[in-house]
């Protein structure tokens, strides 16, 4: 087995074993982050710290959830971005700041978006073959 293929199944196989919990966990973060920056940007400043750290939570348990991708040079990568986020959450955890928090949704989203093409079945397109010089079509389901 070459090792596009390789890879090829190895994601597939993490798509199917992961993907209801990364939709979960990317849905809640959303949530808890929206909601803590529409609480900060209020008078009911204080409702945004439960808020803010459900997703510190949430964000702990995605940053597990895409650890066990089948890319190891993604790795450093996802843990220095959940390192940003946990920054982030825990200096506005003192201070709600919106702006911020809007941030977080954003980058969030951005994330997700780049997970869902890593997973997606276009992602891993045809690929030469080194032993034959044809191609063969190598994708995974989302």
């Amino acid at each position: 087995m070459g090792q596009y293929s390789n890879l090829s199944s190895q994601i597939q196989a993490f798509t199917s074993e992961n993907n209801s919990e990364m939709v979960f966990l990317f849905d809640s973060l959303l949530l808890s982050l929206k909601t803590a920056s529409r609480h900060a940007g209020t008078p009911t400043i204080l409702r945004a710290t439960p808020s803010m750290k459900h997703a510190q939570n949430l964000a702990g348990f995605l940053e597990k959830a895409l650890l066990k991708l089948p890319v190891p040079s993604l790795h450093n990568h996802i843990r220095d971005l959940f390192d940003y986020v946990n920054r982030s959450l825990e200096e506005n955890i003192r201070v709600p700041v919106e702006d911020e928090l809007q941030e977080l949704v954003q980058l969030t989203q951005e994330l997700r978006k780049g997970i869902r093409s890593l997973l997606d079945n276009e992602s891993i397109r045809s690929v030469p073959e080194t032993n034959t010089g044809s191609k063969r079509n190598f994708s995974t389901s989302l």
